[in-house]
């Protein structure tokens, strides 16, 4: 890549077959149904606490074994909007006990 060795080796070096090779047998779509529908509840929290989807989201997946994964993808400013929704509602639960 243009003489880039370090950006080739640390490609190489993050991908994991695991996380991307389909078994035969395995259902993946019964995974990410469940997924999605977790996904999507997330995202309509998120968006009731303010956060616009473009800055944080959650995103349906699966594992290896076809089991329901949730991942957050996000931008600086939807990481910290979660920061601040996350200390409001430890402040709030350390209020309550």
């Amino acid at each position: 890549m243009y003489g880039d060795d370090d950006f080739s080796a640390e490609l190489a070096a993050g991908l994991d077959p695991d996380s991307w090779v389909w078994l035969p047998g395995v259902d993946y779509a019964a995974g990410w149904r469940v997924a999605r529908r977790t996904a999507d509840e997330l995202n309509g929290l998120l968006a009731l606490c303010g956060v616009k989807r473009s800055a944080l989201r959650a995103i349906a997946d699966t594992d290896a074994q076809g089991g329901p994964v949730v991942r957050l993808e996000g931008i600086a400013e939807g990481w910290l909007s979660l920061e601040e929704l996350l200390c409001l509602a430890a402040h709030a639960r350390d209020e309550l006990a």
